[in-house]
Protein backbone atom coordinates (compact mmCIF):
# COMPACT_ATOMS: atom_id res chain seq x y z
CA UNK A 1 0.00 0.00 0.00
CA UNK A 2 2.79 2.29 0.92
CA UNK A 3 4.51 1.71 -2.67
CA UNK A 4 1.45 2.39 -4.00
CA UNK A 5 0.40 5.53 -1.99
CA UNK A 6 3.66 7.08 -3.40
CA UNK A 7 3.65 6.31 -6.63
CA UNK A 8 -0.29 7.86 -6.76
CA UNK A 9 1.58 11.33 -5.24
CA UNK A 10 4.28 11.78 -8.18
CA UNK A 11 1.52 11.16 -10.90
CA UNK A 12 -0.12 13.78 -9.26
CA UNK A 13 3.14 15.63 -8.69
CA UNK A 14 4.13 15.59 -11.87
CA UNK A 15 0.71 16.15 -13.45
CA UNK A 16 0.69 19.88 -11.10
CA UNK A 17 4.01 20.48 -12.31
CA UNK A 18 3.24 19.76 -16.09
CA UNK A 19 0.02 22.35 -15.55
CA UNK A 20 2.19 25.37 -13.98
CA UNK A 21 4.65 24.65 -16.43
CA UNK A 22 2.31 24.97 -19.38
CA UNK A 23 0.41 27.86 -17.60
CA UNK A 24 3.58 29.97 -17.46
CA UNK A 25 4.53 29.29 -20.88
CA UNK A 26 0.80 30.57 -21.74
CA UNK A 27 1.42 33.42 -19.60
CA UNK A 28 4.54 34.33 -20.85
CA UNK A 29 3.77 34.51 -24.80
CA UNK A 30 0.67 36.91 -23.88
CA UNK A 31 2.44 39.10 -21.12
CA UNK A 32 2.68 42.59 -22.51
CA UNK A 33 5.84 41.59 -25.19
CA UNK A 34 5.30 41.43 -28.53
CA UNK A 35 6.03 37.87 -29.91
CA UNK A 36 9.63 37.12 -31.64
CA UNK A 37 8.28 37.15 -35.35
CA UNK A 38 7.30 40.49 -34.32
CA UNK A 39 10.29 41.94 -32.74
CA UNK A 40 11.86 44.67 -34.25
CA UNK A 41 15.26 43.26 -35.39
CA UNK A 42 12.78 40.37 -37.39
CA UNK A 43 10.24 43.11 -38.91
CA UNK A 44 13.20 45.27 -39.88
CA UNK A 45 14.98 42.20 -41.70
CA UNK A 46 12.27 40.88 -43.75
CA UNK A 47 10.18 44.12 -44.53
CA UNK A 48 12.94 46.03 -45.90
CA UNK A 49 14.02 45.20 -49.63
CA UNK A 50 17.99 45.22 -50.28
CA UNK A 51 18.93 48.06 -52.56
CA UNK A 52 20.30 47.38 -55.96
CA UNK A 53 23.81 47.07 -56.39
CA UNK A 54 25.49 50.03 -58.28
CA UNK A 55 26.82 49.25 -62.03
CA UNK A 56 29.59 48.86 -62.46
CA UNK A 57 30.33 46.95 -59.48
CA UNK A 58 33.03 47.88 -57.20
CA UNK A 59 33.66 47.25 -53.86
CA UNK A 60 32.90 50.18 -51.24
CA UNK A 61 36.26 49.99 -49.42
CA UNK A 62 37.88 51.71 -52.88
CA UNK A 63 38.44 55.44 -53.45
CA UNK A 64 38.85 56.13 -57.19
CA UNK A 65 41.01 59.27 -57.99
CA UNK A 66 39.50 61.64 -59.80
CA UNK A 67 42.33 64.18 -61.06
CA UNK A 68 45.29 63.40 -62.91
CA UNK A 69 47.28 65.87 -60.55
CA UNK A 70 46.30 63.94 -57.03
CA UNK A 71 47.68 60.32 -58.07
CA UNK A 72 50.65 59.67 -55.13
CA UNK A 73 52.78 61.42 -52.11
CA UNK A 74 54.04 65.25 -54.25
CA UNK A 75 57.42 63.50 -54.42
CA UNK A 76 56.42 60.47 -56.17
CA UNK A 77 54.26 62.32 -58.36
CA UNK A 78 57.14 65.08 -59.61
CA UNK A 79 59.38 61.77 -60.36
CA UNK A 80 57.19 60.42 -62.38
CA UNK A 81 55.18 62.98 -64.06
CA UNK A 82 56.34 66.46 -62.73
CA UNK A 83 57.83 67.37 -66.07
CA UNK A 84 55.65 65.66 -68.56
CA UNK A 85 52.51 67.43 -69.93
CA UNK A 86 48.80 66.12 -69.86
CA UNK A 87 47.67 65.64 -73.00
CA UNK A 88 44.08 64.10 -73.12
CA UNK A 89 41.82 62.91 -70.66
CA UNK A 90 42.38 58.82 -72.11
CA UNK A 91 39.44 58.30 -73.66
CA UNK A 92 40.02 57.01 -77.26
CA UNK A 93 42.57 54.38 -76.07
CA UNK A 94 42.19 50.68 -77.47
CA UNK A 95 43.98 48.78 -74.32
CA UNK A 96 42.76 45.73 -73.06
CA UNK A 97 39.59 46.16 -70.51
CA UNK A 98 36.83 44.37 -68.82
CA UNK A 99 33.90 43.81 -70.84
CA UNK A 100 31.11 46.61 -69.67
CA UNK A 101 34.20 48.49 -67.99
CA UNK A 102 33.40 52.02 -67.14
CA UNK A 103 36.45 54.89 -67.95
CA UNK A 104 36.92 56.52 -63.99
CA UNK A 105 40.17 58.63 -64.99
CA UNK A 106 42.00 58.70 -67.80
CA UNK A 107 45.53 60.71 -67.81
CA UNK A 108 48.23 60.91 -71.04
CA UNK A 109 51.20 62.29 -70.09
CA UNK A 110 53.99 63.22 -72.82
CA UNK A 111 57.72 64.86 -72.95
CA UNK A 112 59.89 64.96 -75.80
CA UNK A 113 59.09 62.59 -78.79
CA UNK A 114 60.11 59.54 -76.80
CA UNK A 115 59.02 59.32 -73.02
CA UNK A 116 55.45 59.59 -72.06
CA UNK A 117 52.56 57.15 -69.92
CA UNK A 118 49.11 56.35 -70.22
CA UNK A 119 46.86 56.08 -66.88
CA UNK A 120 43.48 54.42 -67.10
CA UNK A 121 41.36 53.59 -64.78
CA UNK A 122 37.58 51.72 -64.90
CA UNK A 123 35.10 50.35 -63.12
CA UNK A 124 33.83 46.79 -64.02
CA UNK A 125 31.48 43.95 -62.58
CA UNK A 126 33.96 41.54 -60.25
CA UNK A 127 33.29 38.42 -62.61
CA UNK A 128 33.94 40.67 -65.60
CA UNK A 129 37.62 41.36 -64.50
CA UNK A 130 37.97 37.88 -63.22
CA UNK A 131 37.21 37.10 -67.33
CA UNK A 132 39.12 39.73 -68.26
CA UNK A 133 42.06 38.84 -65.96
CA UNK A 134 41.81 35.43 -66.99
CA UNK A 135 42.37 36.04 -70.96
CA UNK A 136 45.38 38.57 -70.74
CA UNK A 137 48.44 35.57 -70.84
CA UNK A 138 47.05 35.21 -74.71
CA UNK A 139 47.82 38.52 -75.11
CA UNK A 140 51.95 38.15 -73.99
CA UNK A 141 50.72 39.56 -70.25
CA UNK A 142 52.43 37.60 -67.19
CA UNK A 143 50.14 37.48 -64.05
CA UNK A 144 50.33 36.20 -61.15
CA UNK A 145 48.78 37.78 -57.09
CA UNK A 146 50.93 40.69 -56.07
CA UNK A 147 51.57 40.45 -52.56
CA UNK A 148 52.65 44.06 -52.74
CA UNK A 149 49.06 45.55 -54.11
CA UNK A 150 47.10 41.88 -53.06
CA UNK A 151 45.66 42.31 -56.45
CA UNK A 152 46.23 40.64 -59.80
CA UNK A 153 49.24 42.12 -61.37
CA UNK A 154 49.80 41.38 -64.97
CA UNK A 155 53.24 43.21 -66.82
CA UNK A 156 53.35 43.14 -70.71
CA UNK A 157 56.98 44.01 -71.48
CA UNK A 158 58.08 46.55 -73.93
CA UNK A 159 61.01 46.90 -75.84
CA UNK A 160 63.49 48.46 -73.13
CA UNK A 161 63.37 48.18 -69.27
CA UNK A 162 61.06 51.20 -68.51
CA UNK A 163 58.92 50.49 -71.86
CA UNK A 164 55.91 48.37 -70.11
CA UNK A 165 52.54 47.95 -70.27
CA UNK A 166 50.80 47.26 -66.04
CA UNK A 167 47.58 45.87 -65.15
CA UNK A 168 46.40 45.92 -61.52
CA UNK A 169 43.05 44.00 -60.79
CA UNK A 170 41.03 43.84 -57.71
CA UNK A 171 37.53 44.21 -56.52
CA UNK A 172 35.81 45.52 -59.66
CA UNK A 173 38.79 48.08 -60.30
CA UNK A 174 40.94 47.38 -63.32
CA UNK A 175 43.81 49.80 -63.63
CA UNK A 176 46.01 49.87 -66.82
CA UNK A 177 49.44 51.82 -66.61
CA UNK A 178 51.67 52.36 -70.04
CA UNK A 179 54.88 53.87 -70.15
CA UNK A 180 57.54 54.37 -72.28
CA UNK A 181 61.16 55.64 -71.17
CA UNK A 182 60.12 56.28 -67.56
CA UNK A 183 60.17 54.06 -64.73
CA UNK A 184 56.62 54.49 -62.79
CA UNK A 185 56.64 50.86 -60.69
CA UNK A 186 56.62 53.19 -57.34
CA UNK A 187 54.35 55.71 -58.67
CA UNK A 188 51.93 52.10 -59.78
CA UNK A 189 52.20 51.07 -56.60
CA UNK A 190 51.05 54.48 -54.31
CA UNK A 191 48.27 54.78 -56.70
CA UNK A 192 46.85 51.47 -55.62
CA UNK A 193 47.57 51.70 -52.35
CA UNK A 194 45.53 55.08 -52.26
CA UNK A 195 42.71 53.04 -54.19
CA UNK A 196 42.68 49.92 -51.81
CA UNK A 197 43.60 51.90 -48.28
Amino acid sequence: MGVDVNRSGIRVSSAVVAVIAAALALSGCTSGGASPTASPTSSVSHSVSPSPSPTPTASAAVALPTDCTDLATPATWQAAVGDMTLQSNGEGFVRPAPEGATLVLGCDWIVGDATGMLLLISTAATEAVTAAVAALPTQGYTCQVSDDFGADFCVLPGEGADTEEMIVARDGVWIYLSTVNRNVREFLSEIVATIFA
